[in-house]
């Protein structure tokens, strides 16, 4: 039985194209859920929209500092491995979820493929970073999105466990942009601004939310957010939420499905995010991207340009970031990058995994 360990929304996604790979070949497979970041109606939709079943448990190891979630993550995972005694553990992208499941599951002398492997920003202040590094030593085999991170990988020793197949959010994007071509759907045509804001870099202090908001007026165009819960509360906290629905071209919504998210990215001429997944999404999607962390993040994407770094707490960063919003265009799918692959990663990942005897 191959166990699959997730704990938030674009881990499901990332899932969502391999579960179906793997059932198709025939195998037996369960999933668990850490809890990390848990909404049970956007859990529900999320499940429901990608067609993957729900999880077998839910540990509900969120909420808390990174030590007190990650160790929240490993009991409870201990608990279910032990129990359950897969034969191997499929791990996704960089969250404490992940590492907690990296060092349960080699502990437990338990095979470990790692979905997303190889990024890297150079900076261990970045949570993210020390768990992708250390979820890469452990795992024993890497499934890479891109060349760069096959390169990284191959600088770090690990070249003999690691595999490009591109990246499986392609896969998910095409199938979901593909389904939505195919029902025909009444789309909007007006062309937005689509913002996501979640990261606690830009959420944690009221002059740093200030001076996010600051840029979303500078930039004029309609911008749609949907608001992530915490965003939404910290905002509030600071007292912020008010001037923030008072702004004439932030339109701030509900959180939204990923059906919906593809939806409004398809719509989008520019992404203002700190996510570093819609970054490299927008390349998808036709929409180049405003950064809002000084992380460098894909770097292939960088690069060409197609991704703009700004500091919202710089004024000449905002300026050259509001130049570079004006000239945002839509670019058409023949004209968009495309450092990730076919759309084919999770057929590439089972094949690999039956090639090592993984599976």
């Amino acid at each position: 039985m191959i166990m699959h360990i997730v704990g938030n929304r674009p881990q499901f996604i990332k899932l969502a194209p391999l579960y179906r790979a793997l059932e198709l070949a025939g195998y037996q497979q369960n999933i668990i859920h850490s809890g990390q970041h848990y909404d049970e109606n956007m859990s529900d939709i999320f499940f429901e929209e990608l067609g993957i079943p729900s999880p077998c448990v839910n540990l509900e190891a969120g909420g808390g500092s990174h030590a007190q979630m990650t160790a929240k993550a490993m009991t409870g995972l201990e608990e279910q491995l032990l129990k359950s005694k897969p034969e191997l553990v499929i791990l996704y992208g960089d969250t404490n979820t992940t590492l907690a499941g990296a060092v349960v599951a080699s502990k437990l002398c338990i095979p470990i493929a790692h979905v997303e492997a190889g990024p890297r920003t150079r900076d261990k202040r970045n949570p993210e970073e020390c768990n992708r590094i250390v979820t890469d030593h452990l795992s024993d085999i890497l499934f890479c999105p891109d060349s760069e991170s096959l390169a990284n990988l191959q600088g770090e020793g690990l070249g003999e466990k690691a595999y490009m197949t591109g990246d499986i959010m392609y896969d998910t994007y095409l199938s979901i942009s593909g389904r939505m071509e195919k029902d025909d759907m009444p789309e909007e045509t007006e062309e937005i601004i689509l913002m996501t804001w979640h990261r606690q870099e830009n959420t944690s202090d009221k002059k740093r939310m200030a001076c996010v908001l600051d840029l979303v007026e500078r930039l004029e165009s309609k911008v749609v957010c949907p608001l992530h819960p915490r965003t939404r509360k910290c905002l509030a906290q600071f007292g912020l939420l008010e001037r923030a629905q008072s702004i004439p071209n932030l339109e701030m919504i509900d959180p939204v499905g990923y059906v919906e998210m593809v939806k409004l990215m398809n719509r989008a001429r520019l992404i203002l995010t700190d996510s570093g997944g819609v970054s490299k999404e927008s390349s998808f999607a036709g929409a180049k991207c405003l950064f809002m962390l000084n992380l460098e993040v894909w770097k292939d994407l960088l690069r060409e340009g197609w991704i703009h770094q700004v500091n919202p707490e710089n004024a000449e960063s905002v300026e050259a970031a509001a130049a570079f919003a004006k000239k945002a265009v839509h670019v058409a799918p023949a004209q968009r990058p495309r450092y990730y692959g076919d759309g084919h990663a999770a057929e590439k990942m089972v094949q690999e995994l039956r090639r090592r005897n993984l599976i």
